[in-house]
């Protein structure tokens, strides 16, 4: 793996080198939370950026396994009740789902700019059943070209994606996706902070900014969407207590709505658009 391509990851694509590395470290872990070989088969073949170290953390590595590890197991039961689902992973990064979790569905699809793609073609297989699409998510040609299937048999996955979009483009995401898939669950992550916040802050300065941000989960079913389960990142770390060190107080004033919305994970099925 030549460190020219890695030096073209500038930007949100940069950013999936530390939710890679964080996954890498919890599959060393001897209490991993969850197992992912693949990942740690491709990590001497990337080059970190030295520049993210102050940007990585214990507590962030934790989070985004946690976040992961979440995603797996709604894609595990979203295959259990849908033997014949198709997945998507909308700006999949460098995810290894599919081969944690995804290998039994009829076909899964990894979608992300072509910086990255390019990147994912060095490292991964392209197959029949597993494919890559080469383009933005607000791209919207990538919805013509899905399989066909009936909408309750698609999973559309959006893992730490949707924020850095403005609140219009989120919204007009939902409603293309309302028009052509109603009936389709869509699973993503979605940020109750705000940019004043310390990692707002943080990915502004990577080139990142995160742009979209909610008060609860009733923001989300205001776009038209059915709440099926929302999850808080920060109660699911708490689940880790002798991983969260100083943070081990938060059991206790997680439920404060400004920490139990700061990150939620939100299970939602597509209601048809009325407009």
């Amino acid at each position: 793996m030549s460190n020219q391509l890695q030096s073209q990851l500038t930007g949100i694509p940069r950013t999936l080198l530390m939710t890679t590395r964080a996954r890498v470290e919890e599959h060393q872990r001897p209490d991993a939370i969850f197992r992912d070989p693949k990942v740690a088969e491709w990590w001497p073949l990337l080059s970190w950026d030295a520049a993210l170290d102050r940007f990585y953390s214990p507590i962030a590595q934790l989070t985004w396994a946690v976040r992961a590890k979440l995603f797996d197991q709604i894609a595990q039961r979203y295959l259990a009740h849908h033997p014949d689902a198709i997945a998507i992973e909308l700006g999949a990064g460098l995810s290894t789902r599919y081969h944690r979790v995804g290998q039994g569905y009829r076909c899964w699809i990894e979608l992300d700019l072509p910086e990255v793609t390019a990147l994912r073609r060095r490292l991964d297989t392209e197959t029949e059943y597993h494919r890559f699409f080469s383009r933005s998510v607000m791209d919207f040609s990538w919805m013509d070209e899905l399989p066909v299937c009936s909408p309750d048999n698609l999973l559309i996955i959006a893992e730490g994606l949707l924020m850095y979009f403005e609140a219009t483009q989120v919204r007009e995401f939902i409603h293309q996706l309302q028009q052509r898939f109603p009936g389709t669950t869509l699973v993503f992550d979605a940020l109750g902070s705000s940019p004043r916040s310390k990692g707002a802050r943080q990915l502004a300065q990577l080139g990142a900014p995160l742009k979209w941000f909610i008060k609860n989960e009733q923001d989300v079913a205001a776009m038209g969407l059915f709440i099926v389960n929302a999850q808080s990142l920060i109660q699911e770390n708490c689940r880790y207590p002798s991983r969260i060190g100083i943070y081990r107080w938060f059991p206790w004033i997680s439920k404060l709505p400004p920490l139990r919305n700061a990150c939620l994970v939100l299970e939602t099925t597509l209601t048809p658009n009325r407009s």
